[in-house]
């Protein structure tokens, strides 16, 4: 038995409560507040570009193959579409995504330690990797709690009843993702909601919890920021020229042995190294002297954006016949044996190299310093945890809904009903990632903030 069977005030209650700042987000973009607001607009397109991927994905399958990856050898596959281009993939494949965070990550927990470093300003130094040691796992995890506690609390009350119905005879076309048991005592709903939460806790050894499989990423981004503030430290005090040599062999090192998570997090640090060098290198010159040389500088723009689209290449490897997709097809053939997954590393690689292009190409970074995509990055983190739990409780009841009006007999009518629940579960997607990060994520910060001064020597 489950608390209450009228769930559609509650629901109401929930997204109406919050205010989402919505002004000025389709503005002309104005200049940044910060040097590096653009990883911030990044990493809100990117959590975006995941919450697509997992709506999606639940009522399609073609987008896993790359564009001619069946290559006739796959009855029944359509591999001639748009959307298995590279780079068009980017906006429906989550997984380009996640890497794509992880360097983001990697870039900004880095940032400010190697300037500290660089100056040889060693107290600072100490104390800034003391509170990011200290703040990282209450930064990521009190949002997630709360957000899993809701999710308990919905199961509860009834509103998982239809997905868990649902994941029995899965009724769409796409992936049906692994749904919890819903059980008919509230007691061995909470013991399973807790075990698992107990599970899902271990960094060591991560897995996808069932309450929400896309939380996976959690533990290993506290794992792999806990390694990437070891190696500041162990790299600190050395030359500059040689920490950037030894960030590079450790990211290749770490590919090589598949462990290219955390190489992501190490390239990050070398990017973040990179964006103080050029702003370094800004503040010496005179200014006349950046309008020297033309061509000089058109070259180092085509260098630079020619990076950053063969990151974009790589990085969408599909996962589905890359050894048959045209281009992905011979650099694997040409790939020694002992590299066991040519999707993994080399998209991984791919990430790294985009962003890479991006630190050294302001001009292509202009996208991610649009009002709308700065918005996105500061709720980014609540709309990943927020965004799962919608999809399963509002998206699998209103996309059938919408196609008792529009159909789903040709592919038009399909995909419109698809779409227009897209429409339905993005507003409220946002809304409630606005709601946690007022009422959750930013007060975690400052927990975090307050716990730290207070227990400190």
């Amino acid at each position: 038995m489950h608390l209450f069977p009228n769930k559609g005030v509650g629901l109401a209650m929930i997204i109406t409560s919050g205010r989402v700042e919505t002004d000025h987000l389709f503005s002309a973009p104005a200049k940044p507040a910060h040097p590096t607001a653009w990883l911030d607009g990044l990493r809100g397109i990117a959590a975006f570009f995941v919450f697509i991927y997992h709506y999606q994905h639940e009522y399609h399958k073609a987008y896993n193959w790359g564009y001619g990856g069946a290559n006739g050898e796959k009855a029944g596959v359509e591999d001639h579409r748009l959307i298995q281009l590279p780079i068009i993939r980017l906006i429906f494949t989550g997984g380009p995504m996640v890497s794509i965070f992880w360097v983001l990550s990697g870039v900004s927990l880095s940032l400010k330690p190697i300037q500290l470093a660089r100056s040889q300003s060693w107290d600072k130094f100490f104390d800034t990797m003391f509170s990011s040691v200290f703040r990282r796992m209450l930064r990521l995890y009190i949002p997630v709690f709360a957000v899993q506690s809701c999710v308990l609390l919905a199961t509860l009350l009834g509103f998982y009843n239809h997905a868990h119905d649902l994941a029995k005879e899965w009724p769409f076309y796409g992936t049906n993702e692994k749904q919890f048991e819903v059980y008919d005592s509230n007691l061995g709903q909470i013991a399973d909601w807790l075990a698992t939460m107990w599970k899902f806790a271990n960094p060591f050894a991560p897995h996808r919890p069932k309450y929400d499989v896309h939380l996976w990423t959690i533990p290993l981004e506290f794992r792999n920021s806990i390694i990437l503030f070891a190696t500041l430290v162990g790299y600190a005090k050395l030359r500059p020229r040689i920490r950037i040599v030894m960030t590079t062999l450790l990211y290749f090192y770490l590919a090589l042995i598949e462990q290219g998570d955390v190489g992501l997090f190490i390239a990050g640090m070398g990017c973040a190294e990179f964006l103080i060098i050029l702003d370094e290198n800004a503040k010496r010159l005179p200014s006349f002297e950046h309008a020297t040389d033309g061509k000089q500088s058109k070259r180092s723009q085509l260098l630079w954006t020619g990076l950053f689209v063969v990151g974009l290449w790589l990085l969408s490897w599909p996962a589905w016949g890359g050894e048959r997709t045209p281009g992905y097809a011979t650099i694997q053939a040409l790939t020694p044996s002992f590299i066991k997954s040519c999707e993994m590393t080399y998209s991984r690689l791919g990430a790294a190299l985009a962003l890479l292009g991006l630190c050294g190409a302001a001009f292509l970074r202009t996208p991610f310093e649009t009002p709308l995509a700065i918005y996105l990055g500061k709720i980014s983190f609540p709309l990943y945890i927020v965004h799962g739990p919608v999809n399963h409780v509002i998206g699998e009841a209103i996309v059938p809904f919408f196609w008792r009006i529009t159909g789903n007999e040709s592919l038009f009518a399909y995909e419109t009903g698809v779409v227009l629940a897209f429409a339905v579960c993005a507003a409220i997607v946002v809304c409630l990632a606005d709601l946690v990060m007022r009422v959750v994520d930013q007060p975690s910060v400052r927990f975090g903030r307050t716990l730290q001064n207070k227990w400190s020597m």
